[in-house]
């Protein structure tokens, strides 16, 4: 494919060769007879290569977050998710800190033990950090882990609990930009938190009725098991808190009932700050 452009037009370069990438975008790791884009390769005539190269960083930081929500939760475990973060940090020159199972009931993280607790599969809280030289101020990323979510001992019908390995794309989003931070250099630091658990029902399950204590010590009375996201992504939040940020930007799919209100199509948006927003 060659694309020619107006030189005109600022970014159109970036956003041509964002959009073919991402256009020809397909999950194939699992299948038996995988059949790859015909397209070789793509020639943009008219832009610059820095425009180019800022492109293909956000399809390839899209794609990665494509990837991991595509991936069956059976494959993507909160244990694989963190050592796919360390993997992007260890490309990216990232700092990489994943605090355990232990770490966080010793250290009160009662959102994200009180989840992952119904669970075999080990949760975990991943700490991923860019600092460029002299940064200008300090923004935290927090994103929704939940690699799969039954509902808990508030079990989803089958309908619901389909796509229900999507329920990590807030995680997936937050680790995608991660992994372009580097290449695109911005001047502030940034930290990104992600709480990471399987919600499910078994004998160690959180109750309806039960109390939790979240990191910092606010109390959250649990009514329903499934409204599990706003629970781990308290003590994230919490914990993000105390480095004292400018801003702190949260990616969750939280609620159906945002679906209800908007559709398929368009993401709801909440800020204390109309700037930010």
């Amino acid at each position: 494919v060659v694309l020619a452009l107006h030189r005109t037009v600022d970014g159109s370069a970036s956003a041509a060769a964002e959009g073919f990438l991402l256009g020809t975008y397909s999950f194939t790791s699992h299948k038996s007879d995988p059949k790859p884009s015909k397209v070789q390769t793509i020639s943009v005539l008219g832009g610059s290569e820095e425009e180019v190269e800022r492109g293909t960083v956000l399809a390839e930081a899209t794609m990665l977050a494509r990837d991991l929500i595509n991936e069956p939760p059976g494959h993507l475990t909160p244990t694989a998710l963190a050592r796919k973060a360390q993997e992007v940090g260890d490309v990216g020159g990232l700092d990489v800190t994943v605090l355990d199972a232990d770490q966080l009931t010793d250290r009160g993280f009662g959102g994200i033990v009180g989840v992952g607790h119904g669970s075999d599969e080990p949760y975990c809280l991943i700490q991923m950090r860019y600092t460029p030289e002299d940064p200008k101020g300090k923004v935290a990323l927090v994103g929704k882990g939940v690699t799969f979510d039954s509902g808990g001992l508030s079990l989803k019908d089958g309908r619901n609990m389909m796509d229900m390995k999507t329920d990590m794309s807030g995680a997936a989003a937050v680790l995608g930009a991660m992994s372009a931070l580097p290449r695109l250099a911005p001047g502030v630091e940034v930290v990104a938190y992600i709480p990471t658990v399987e919600n499910l029902p078994s004998g160690h399950s959180i109750r309806p009725g039960d109390v939790i204590t979240h990191y910092g010590g606010r109390t959250s009375e649990v009514l329903n098991t499934d409204a599990e996201g706003r629970l781990i992504l308290a003590d994230a939040i919490a914990y993000a808190s105390e480095e004292k940020p400018q801003a702190i930007i949260d990616v969750a799919t939280l609620t159906g009932a945002m679906v209800v209100a908007l559709g398929l199509k368009v993401f709801g948006a909440f800020a204390t700050d109309d700037a930010l927003m």
